[in-house]
């Protein structure tokens, strides 16, 4: 009998532990999720030599991208630099949050 209720308590420790550590995996994977948006708007600014972008978004806010070295930039699908994106015209951001900025990971201007 005390053979059982140890085993028995082994097999709660051990799926105790392991839906602990699910858990803890999970809530990492949501902070990822939590740290990436998408900012569409209008650009206020562009500086090439500093790769940043300023987008005045639907809520009035300006939202200041740093624009990341492997950053895709399009514009009616095709390839074009940071500097061939002109204030005034209409964008579509995906960024991730890191060190409390956020950087682009992809520009895509529409006309």
């Amino acid at each position: 009998m005390k053979k059982f209720m140890f085993a028995f308590s082994l097999v709660l420790f051990l799926t105790s532990l392991g839906l602990a550590s699910a858990a803890g995996s999970q809530s990492d994977s949501s902070a990822q999720q939590k740290a990436a948006k998408t900012v569409s708007g209008e650009v206020m600014s562009v500086d090439a030599a500093k790769s940043e972008l300023v987008v005045k978004d639907e809520t009035g806010g300006e939202v200041r991208l740093q624009v990341g070295k492997g950053a895709k930039v399009t514009k009616q699908g095709k390839a074009i630099s940071l500097a061939d994106v002109k204030p005034s015209e209409k964008v579509v951001c995906e960024a991730e949050e890191s060190a409390g900025s956020w950087t682009a990971k992809s520009v895509r201007v529409s006309s």
